[in-house]
């Protein structure tokens, strides 16, 4: 393997490894989040906070739970191509680096959203009266 590809190699595995903890961290997140939101909803005084609003924060949650699992099994799905590509020596073939474009652009995506997320349910926990 050549100096080029395997510089390449590295990047990709280094940003892929970097991808896994985000998503790790983003998944122990919405489980703190929907344990908050679970304690606040055993509380919940309608008059005060709207069960629906409530209903769809957890919700949003749990799009955010399989979002990030779906992204875990992509990556370690591009991660077997990659590996397979090393064994035949076809490092980052064209097919890899589409999927890898794909997952880059997946990951921007999500990280934005997330981020949205956060200060969404941030603020909605502050403007609860039991905070």
């Amino acid at each position: 393997m050549n100096a080029d590809k395997y510089r390449q190699l590295n990047e990709v595995h280094l940003l892929h490894r970097i991808w896994q903890n985000e998503l790790e961290l983003a998944r122990q997140e919405t489980r703190f989040w929907e344990e908050l939101l679970g304690t606040l909803g055993e509380g919940l005084d309608p008059a005060v906070t709207d069960a629906d609003t409530w209903q769809a924060e957890i919700s949003q949650l749990h799009q955010f739970q399989r979002r990030t699992q779906r992204l875990l099994a992509d990556i370690r799905t591009i991660n077997s191509e990659v590996a397979a590509g090393v064994k035949t020596n076809h490092v980052l073939d064209t097919e890899t680096r589409l999927d890898h474009q794909y997952l880059r652009a997946e990951m921007d995506s999500f990280h934005a959203d997330f981020r949205a997320f956060k200060s969404v349910i941030r603020q909605y926990l502050i403007d609860q009266p039991t905070f």
